[in-house]
Order: C-alpha cells, then structure tokens, then sequence
C-alpha cells in the first residue's frame, strides 16, 4: 500500500512529466528559431538565444499555468512580466554559458551530430540545466501565486 508521501512524490514525478513534455515542444519552438536565426540568418548565438528562448518560454507559460501547475483562474499580466524578468537573468546566463562553451572546442568532438555548428552543440548541452531551472523557478512561483 502507497503510504501519503510515495502518492506526493508520485504527483510530483507525474507534474515533472508534464513540465518536460510541454517544455520539449516550447523547445522546438525554441530551437528552431535559433537554428533559422544562427544558420539562415547569422545572428550571433548570444542573441539568437535569447530571440529564441523566449518564443520557447512564452508557450511553455501559457501551456504549463494550468495543465502542469492547477492554476485556473485568471493570471493577471504582471506576472507573466515578472516570469519574464526571470527568463532574462536565466537566458543572459545561459546564452553567456553557450558563448564559453563555443569557445572550448574540445568538448565537441567529431561524433557530435552538430559538429560544425558548436554554437547549437552548446545550446544542446545547456537545456537540461535550463529545464531543471525553469521547473523549479515555475513551482516557486505558481505556489506563490496561489497563496497570494
């Protein structure tokens, strides 16, 4: 028999799956425009980053308030804007990670699928720390918009 902390541990896993599947496809939004904007348009990953993940992080808030988190009711602007200026500390940083990652050329071997573009072998690398990041930020704050 489930005692009452395995069914919470097995609802947080279950809120997890969610995030990361409603994540994974704000991802290919993500991705896609940073691979138009690196490789057709020859914007610098810093920037295309940023570009591209907020398309990405956009759809992963209007998707996640209520399907991942039980959120319902009306979610006024503001925090939204305040998700926001989260996504610009975390893009900044993770956009700044990929430029140094770029610039350590040994991690990307010729058996890398992206090889020639180190920059979206970067981008590669840095998502799941994004993902883990952006998981928890999302928990921290859909709990305080419900108490608030």
């Amino acid at each position: 028999m489930l005692s009452t902390n395995d069914t919470v541990i097995g609802q947080q896993i279950r809120q997890f799956y969610r995030f990361v599947l409603l994540s994974g496809l704000g991802w290919l939004c993500d991705f896609t425009t940073f691979t138009v904007l690196v490789k057709c348009l020859g914007v610098p990953g810093f920037w295309a980053n940023i570009i591209s993940s907020y398309v990405g992080v956009t759809f992963v808030w209007f998707t996640s308030l209520r399907s991942v988190f039980g959120k319902i009711d009306a979610t006024p602007v503001h925090f939204l804007f305040i998700y926001w200026i989260y996504q610009l500390v975390s893009i900044l940083s993770y956009s700044q990670l990929i430029n140094e990652l770029v610039g350590i050329r040994v991690l990307f071997s010729s058996h890398f699928l992206f090889m020639s573009q180190p920059v979206i072998c970067a981008k590669l690398v840095v998502t799941p720390f994004n993902l883990v990041t952006n998981f928890l930020f999302m928990k921290l704050f859909i709990r305080f918009l419900k108490n608030a």
